[in-house]
């Protein structure tokens, strides 16, 4: 949420505005049990993010968009709020989701407000298992619902515990993460990535087809061969490998494609 003069939005459940002024990051919060550690580690400044991307840059397409996008980081995204939005991706556009979310939010959510800001935040797992399923699609969110409230109960009765995926393997946490009815191979690797710091996950989506077939040229492409070959060509940060090659191919080589086809008209 952008009014002016910055983002306001939620860490670790505290209501705060964050502003950019070049490499200085200024954060605001009545809170004053927020620390510095905690705002720290959700826009992942812990990390050495200049080791990370000497270890990924491994080959000329993602060297250029390291070039291109250098500075971009993985937020630690709290994994529940991470795996309802990607249950509501589904067969869905941006404007869509974020729709549905704040629908959610004003609904289970708690009104607060912050320095003129007026928001909602993010339901807990069981407000929604509480809800019903029709009481859910009147949020809008159609076969998501059955989905959701499934989801939610599991968290509700402790038979998902999603923080302790994060101290798990990459292959059991996405194991775990995919016994959630409505919840795939891409919807898993973005949870376990975005929110469980499962940096070898490598979500696939039809971008990163795209990127991916600078490596396969005339190879047949398969969602197991990619991961494959994601592992052992990316490393263990494969899905920072993912989220550069994701910003490249969408900004840039889409942007070369209009202009070579308007050219040629």
């Amino acid at each position: 949420m952008l009014p002016t003069g910055g983002y306001y939005g939620w860490i670790e459940g505290s209501t705060v505005k964050v502003r950019q002024d070049g490499s200085q990051l200024t954060v605001e919060s009545l809170d004053p049990t927020l620390t510095p550690e905690q705002v720290s580690r959700y826009f992942a400044l812990d990390l050495d993010l200049a080791s990370i991307l000497a270890s990924i840059d491994v080959d000329a397409q993602l060297h250029e968009a390291i070039g291109r996008h250098r500075g971009l980081r993985i937020l630690r995204q709290d994994p529940w709020e991470c795996l309802v939005s990607f249950i509501c991706s589904a067969y869905n556009n941006i404007t869509r989701i974020q729709g549905m979310i704040e629908r959610l939010a004003r609904a289970y959510g708690t009104a607060v407000g912050f320095n003129g800001f007026s928001g909602y935040t993010f339901p807990t797992p069981e407000a929604i298992a509480a809800a019903s399923e029709g009481e859910l699609r009147e949020l809008g969110l159609g076969f998501r619902a059955a989905y959701l409230q499934a989801t939610a109960r599991m968290m509700a009765e402790g038979r998902l515990p999603l923080e302790s995926l994060r101290q798990v393997n990459y292959p059991a946490a996405k194991t775990a993460l995919m016994q959630c009815e409505g919840v795939g191979d891409k919807v898993a690797d973005c949870v376990a990535l975005f929110g469980l710091e499962q940096y070898e996950a490598f979500p696939i989506d039809l971008w990163m087809e795209r990127a991916m077939r600078y490596y396969f040229r005339r190879q047949k492409m398969t969602p197991r061969r990619i991961h494959d070959f994601a592992a052992r060509h990316f490393g263990s940060y494969a899905g920072y490998a993912q989220q550069y090659l994701y910003q490249y191919v969408r900004n840039v080589r889409r942007t070369a494609s209009v202009q070579r086809l308007a050219y040629s008209v």
